[in-house]
């Protein structure tokens, strides 16, 4: 993944472009709504690949400190139409947040481990 711009605060933005294992790359961006250090992220999600534009998702992240130095991270996507959540869904959006997901794990653990 190349993280293209990152601006995390109130109206900044974000871009990355992510290539997989085959050199097909694919861009997302969006705009940062609320940036509330440690606890909240509000920001919207788009995919650049669909042919028309304006198929624009808004995002919370919370993140909760738990007893023991653990953190939960809750997140939460709203789509404008059914059929722009089904869409996403059928592009493998899943596969590509849950992959995300382990590869936080797996950053998460080797900093533990420093």
């Amino acid at each position: 993944m190349t993280l293209e711009t990152f601006e995390p605060r109130n109206g900044g933005k974000w871009r990355y472009i992510h290539t997989d294992q085959n050199g097909d790359a694919y861009a997302f961006h969006g705009v940062y709504h609320e940036v509330l250090a440690p606890e909240l992220i509000i920001d919207t999600f788009e995919f650049e690949g669909l042919p028309e534009k304006g198929h624009v998702g808004l995002e919370t992240v919370k993140f909760e400190a738990l007893p023991g130095g653990t953190t939960r991270l809750t997140s939460q996507a709203v789509f404008q139409s059914v059929a722009d959540r089904d869409g996403m869904l059928q592009s493998d959006a899943e596969e590509g947040i849950t992959d995300t997901y382990e590869r936080l794990a797996e950053l998460l653990e080797k900093m533990e481990r420093l």
